[in-house]
């Protein structure tokens, strides 16, 4: 039983893989410059702005795992430096199952939401993409296959960044690495229930012989929800699509947000209620009548 599991239960579940793996996945990624001042403004400290003013972006399909879910996937992120090692700072990841969400979010921070429609489909060498979330289409990828890809094509953008590595097995594989943000707010409304924990989190990506590289269209768009269009695209870099066997591997904490404050601007991407908050019925005229209603309410 799941509610109260016995020693043979818990035996068997610490012998499971610790890595999620991915099997089969179907990608369209691509790179993209962005303002640099719109970079500056997003990123959260402790990371500083990568040396270009570079976002990713990408729609997956992952039609097999190691943790019994298969749903669609779609990311925006930022390539940002902690300590002068390059990752991309996840900014949206729109999702079609909640047990991914779940698992994404709540273990490593990954900023997830559910989406109603996430498709990537191919006709001939045309990749085309869409997410679409509470009615509104956020993004849109499309791209005409042209050439095929190595992995140096990925890494020559990230020169000294150790993109190319191997994996577990010995194998060639791409390092991706993640930096998110993990905070909950406090049952009280007045801060967080812990400091916002910065983690790190290493994927390893490995193609499979289908990769390829084209041209073509990145549309990044805001709707109340979610605020995609805020990333505007200047000019795409690049464009991969292929077919991957993907490790995501456990991430680790390595730092604090010890001034909270400062954290708080970032800290509403992950919800919805924020952007179209109604107007208080009867609203709170200053802070300090706010802490009075927070004292009387103790009494409860």
């Amino acid at each position: 039983m799941i509610y109260a599991m016995d020693r043979s239960e818990l035996e068997r579940l610490s012998h499971r893989e610790i890595e999620a793996k991915f099997i089969g996945a179907e990608m369209l990624l691509a790179i993209y410059r962005t303002d640099p001042e719109v970079v500056a403004r997003v990123l959260p400290k402790p990371l500083k702005p990568y040396r270009e003013p570079l976002a990713l972006a990408f729609i997956a399909r992952y039609p097999a795992t190691n943790f019994g879910c298969i749903y669609n996937e779609g990311c925006l992120g930022l390539l940002a430096t902690y300590r002068g090692e390059m990752g991309g700072y996840c900014i949206s990841m729109p999702v079609t199952d909640d047990m991914a969400l779940i698992g994404g979010r709540e273990v490593h921070g990954f900023p997830k939401k559910i989406a109603e429609e996430i498709s990537l489909e191919r006709k001939g060498n045309k990749i085309t993409g869409r997410i679409v979330r509470k009615g509104s289409e956020i993004m849109s990828m499309s791209c005409e296959l042209k050439d095929k890809a190595h992995l140096s094509d990925f890494s020559r953008y990230f020169p000294g960044d150790n993109a190319e590595t191997r994996d577990l097995q010995g194998n060639p594989c791409l390092k991706m690495i993640s930096y998110l943000f993990k905070s909950f707010p406090s049952t009280t409304m007045s801060g967080f229930d812990y400091l916002p924990r910065l983690v790190r989190q290493v994927s390893l990506f490995r193609p499979r012989e289908d990769l390829m590289m084209g041209r073509g269209k990145v549309v990044m768009k805001s709707s109340p929800y979610d605020l995609l269009g805020e990333v505007p695209v200047r000019k795409v870099e690049m464009m991969l699509y292929g077919t991957y066997d993907n490790d995501m591997l456990p991430g680790r904490v390595v730092a604090r947000t010890w001034r909270f404050w400062k954290f708080l601007p970032h800290a509403f991407f992950k919800t919805d209620f924020f952007y179209e908050y109604p107007e208080p019925i009867a609203p709170v005229k200053s802070l300090a009548e706010g802490w009075r209603l927070r004292r009387k309410m103790r009494k409860y």
